[in-house]
């Protein structure tokens, strides 16, 4: 019995089914009685081998005691040189330390060690093993993982659900391991689509779904096992989150579409179609869209994502519509002003600047009540006969049939080209299965089919998208021509009103100019082309504060250089703004007649109880 210690390192990594008991069983079995249990020191983890040393804490846990002290082991026992790591640099390294400390690694795959018993060095021929051992380890590895992944792609394609248990809500697999719709899940997905919908936010749908008891994938997958080890969480107590609901109102596989990860991209390439993002920092793939049996269907996916992106940061799901949505921004910094809106009595009603968001970012400009803002342009546009007169003379209606028109057109287009790549690829495997070419060339062809493919639906499904939201407002759209009336008319149609605006205004930048007045210049453009000279608007958010509020702004179409932009930020003075334009301010002040008021307090949704 030997009375010095000896360690055992085992592995695996976190995508492996197994553990590391049976590791550990085989180097105990390659140690023998040579050792007591107690001179026996393990170290395992489950971590890639491609990770740094420094971040895998048992094996740096192991080398810190041999770095205080050398003499501390007598060897080091593995199953297999890639245990210690799949990098063969990093591996190279860490086994030449460890020979330059005398302290041997036994491999119980090949019963041998890296140091020679009788001479006590290095064993040149276990040298020459272990170099091609790094890197058969290195090289399967990555084979296995390409193999993996082009195995993966090519079942997605052919409809095949996958190895994992923790399929989407809603769906199953049939006895030829294809995904198929789960009737009974079907029935919440539709639910939990037409609540959202209805003005349910996620955690209101999440309790409901909760408190009838529903099981979530997890309870039914996962039953009885453990799912987290250091809480001893088991499967069926998992419940319904608002995360859980937020990502199946995201996910495109309910109306048909299975995203799935396709080619990878080189860190500084550019792509226009989706990405979708890795674990692994700053690692991006083309998104590829397949196939699936749908659920619900492509309008009602739409119409709740329309809802999910047009929410404020606070998640008050409501029916308002911002007008200036995308258009404001901040002349202190030149980020973009976004709403801040509480549904209820002395709730926050404001446009603010996003740098607010940001941990000690705030550029400290002022936030601006809707109300007042929307109100100040939706009052200048009746009252400007140079904008009346430009709206009767152009047929929003018609812009947008003619631009829906093209994009159908586009989509036509997109459409055939990738029928014509689906018509290809069956020549290609004809030709393949003939004979008439290799596996090689049958595989290169193939990918680069794949890879068009790939890049026409990304168009495809933007493309849908724009035409979605072109006929949504279509629909809300007025048929007759842009006149005063029809501006009156769309006080109370916030989606025609938001048309409007959008029409002809490009962007509106806000500062604030001293205690009671903001500046708001809103840039217009006529025939697709901003005009240079902005219409300034002088904002009293004095009359705010009184009872009852008095909404009043100064119109001043832009005459001279002042005040001066660049990247929306504000380059003149606050004061020198205010003394140009001190006359208009004290005694052009118009308040705004209340039925030409667009109160924000008027539109508070129906909350959910």
């Amino acid at each position: 019995m030997v009375m010095g210690k000896v360690a055992i390192y085992a592995r695996v990594s976190t995508v492996d089914k197994q553990d590391y008991n049976r590791q550990i069983n085989d180097c105990k079995t390659a140690i023998g009685d040579k050792y007591t249990e107690n001179n026996i020191e393990i170290f395992a983890e489950q971590i890639s081998g491609y990770k740094p040393n420094e971040v895998r804490p048992q094996l740096t846990k192991m080398l810190d005691i041999i770095e205080k002290d050398n003499k501390y082991f007598d060897k080091i026992y593995v199953t297999e040189i890639s245990r210690l790591g799949r990098d063969p640099k990093a591996t190279r390294k860490l086994i030449d330390d460890l020979t330059d400390y005398k302290i041997p690694i036994f491999i119980t795959s090949i019963n041998r060690q890296t140091i020679d018993e009788d001479t006590g060095e290095r064993d040149s021929i276990m040298n020459i093993i272990i170099q091609v051992l790094i890197e058969f380890s290195d090289s399967e590895s990555k084979t296995f993982k390409k193999r993996s992944k082009s195995g993966l792609l090519d079942s997605v394609r052919n409809g095949i659900a996958g190895g994992s248990r923790n399929l989407p809500y809603g769906y199953t697999k049939n006895e030829t391991k294809k995904l198929i719709v789960d009737d009974e899940e079907a029935v919440i997905i539709n639910e939990i689509f037409n609540l959202y919908k209805q003005g349910n936010g996620f955690k209101s749908i999440a309790t409901l779904l909760n408190h009838r008891e529903i099981p979530t994938r997890t309870n039914k997958a996962f039953a009885g096992q453990v799912i987290k080890y250091k809480t001893q969480k088991l499967g069926e107590s998992v419940k319904w989150t608002d995360v859980a609901i937020d990502c199946i109102i995201k996910n495109p596989i309910y109306y048909g579409k299975r995203r799935y990860k396709g080619e990878k991209l080189k860190d500084d390439e550019v792509y226009d179609g989706e990405i979708t993002k890795s674990k692994e920092k700053g690692v991006r793939y083309k998104t590829i869209y397949l196939d699936a049996p749908a659920i619900i269907d492509e309008q009602l996916f739409n119409e709740c994502n329309e809802i999910r992106t047009t929410k404020t940061h606070r998640n008050y799901l409501t029916t308002y519509t911002y007008l200036l949505k995308d258009l404001l921004y901040c002349g202190c910094c030149g980020r973009n002003y976004f709403a801040k809106f509480k549904p209820v009595e002395g709730g926050d009603k404001v446009y603010i600047c996003s740098s607010r968001l940001i941990k000690g970012g705030n550029c400290g400009n002022i936030g601006i009540n809707i109300s007042l803002l929307e109100s100040a342009i939706y009052n200048e546009f009746l009252l400007t006969d140079s904008l009346l007169k430009f709206l009767q003379e152009n047929n929003i209606k018609e812009d947008l049939d003619v631009k829906l028109k093209s994009l159908k057109i586009d989509l036509d287009i997109n459409q055939a080209s990738f029928d014509k790549k689906e018509n290809e690829k069956k020549r290609l495997l004809r030709v393949y299965l003939a004979e008439t070419i290799n596996e090689n060339e049958y595989t290169v062809q193939k990918a680069e089919i794949d890879k068009s493919e790939s890049e026409l639906l990304s168009k495809i499904e933007l493309i849908k998208s724009e035409i979605f939201q072109i006929q949504k407002t279509i629909e809300r759209q007025n048929d007759n021509q842009a006149t005063r009336e029809m501006i009156l008319q769309a006080r109370d149609n916030r989606t025609e009103l938001k048309t409007i605006f959008n029409q002809f205004i490009t962007r509106v930048i806000i500062n604030k100019l001293d205690a009671k007045t903001v500046l708001a210049s809103v840039f217009i453009q006529i025939k697709g082309q901003e005009q240079k000279r902005p219409m300034n608007l002088f904002l009293n958010i004095r009359g705010l504060i009184g009872r009852p509020m008095k909404y009043q702004y100064v119109p001043v179409f832009q005459k001279s250089h002042l005040p001066a932009y660049e990247n929306n930020i504000l380059m003149t003075d606050a004061s020198e703004v205010i003394f140009h334009n001190m006359h208009q301010i004290e005694f052009d002040m118009k308040t705004i007649e209340q039925e030409n008021l667009i109160l924000i307090e008027n539109t508070y949704p129906i909350q959910p109880k």
